[in-house]
């Protein structure tokens, strides 16, 4: 299993690998702008929402091509200011995106708006998340937040709030007013499962382990799981003894076998186990 998941780490940085998740990223969202959003007159979020929201005012310009033009000026500007391998992944992204919204063909009709809103949603951020997960994006808004964050200091979640509500807020002089709505909740629908995605991927579990053995629990973690410790010195608040804390991070699939692993060696052993979202380092992802 060791070697399984030390292979994927690796594997996961290949071209390959990273063309297949903004592929498939692309589709996914290229089918819920086509078949959902478009149908429904919502508007999504990032430089696809504005996008759409020019192909409703002016739709003599097709949706994929509205994305397209739209992206230009943007990856220009990335070009001066991001890195080559993230520019040229999000360049092929945003291709692949614009050209996935011209060739699918299929509507799906739903007879309440809010099943649209959650259906959109969905499925919008299942493609941004799995486009997230490679080391590109699908172009807009994405380099938008490197560049705002970078030059001019601006957090990510501020930017892209500040920009969806300009957007929104256009869209309520163009559009019906409830749509508008209707858009702002398949949003956040879309941002949860975009935030699902990320957890499905980078989850990680912190565990702290107060030992009477250290130096055995310590070893046999190394040893048997693969994984680095950490040992912290601490001391009983209610004891005053001295005591070895140690701290250890394993992935879900690991996360078994270090309980048994722990409980073999002392079974009166007390174990804290805590999510994470994201670790960075050696043995697990490499910043990208």
């Amino acid at each position: 299993m060791d070697a399984v998941i030390s292979r994927f780490q690796t594997w996961s940085y290949s071209i390959a690998w990273n063309i297949c998740l903004l592929s498939m990223g692309s589709f996914l969202t290229a089918l819920a702008i086509k078949a959902v959003i478009i149908p429904n007159a919502f508007l999504p979020s990032g430089i696809s929402g504005l996008a759409l929201l020019g192909y409703y005012i002016f739709p003599v310009l097709s949706s994929g091509v509205w994305i397209f033009l739209l992206n230009i000026p943007v990856f220009l500007l990335g070009w001066f200011f991001i890195s080559r391998r993230f520019f040229w992944y999000s360049l092929y992204g945003m291709v692949t995106l614009s050209g996935f919204i011209e060739l699918v063909p299929w509507t799906i009709s739903f007879h309440d708006k809010w099943l649209a809103v959650l259906a959109g949603g969905v499925v919008l951020g299942l493609g941004s998340g799995v486009s997230l997960r490679s080391l590109g994006s699908t172009g807009g808004l994405g380099i938008l937040q490197i560049l705002a964050r970078e030059k001019l200091g601006i957090k990510v979640g501020q930017f892209s709030m500040g920009f969806n509500v300009v957007v929104l807020g256009v869209g309520t002089v163009w559009l019906n007013l409830n749509d508008v709505l209707y858009s702002l909740a398949m949003i956040y629908v879309s941002a949860a499962a975009i935030d699902a995605v990320q957890r499905l991927f980078n989850q990680r579990k912190l565990v702290l382990i107060i030992t009477a053995f250290p130096d055995d629990v310590s070893g046999a973690i190394m040893t048997k799981l693969g994984r680095g410790t950490t040992l912290i010195d601490a001391k009983g608040g209610y004891t005053g003894k001295e005591r070895t804390v140690i701290m250890t991070v394993v992935d879900s699939f690991r996360i078994k076998r270090l309980e048994a692993t722990i409980f073999t060696i002392d079974p009166a052993a007390f174990v804290i186990i805590e999510e994470t979202f994201s670790v960075l380092g050696k043995g697990f992802s490499v910043p990208r």
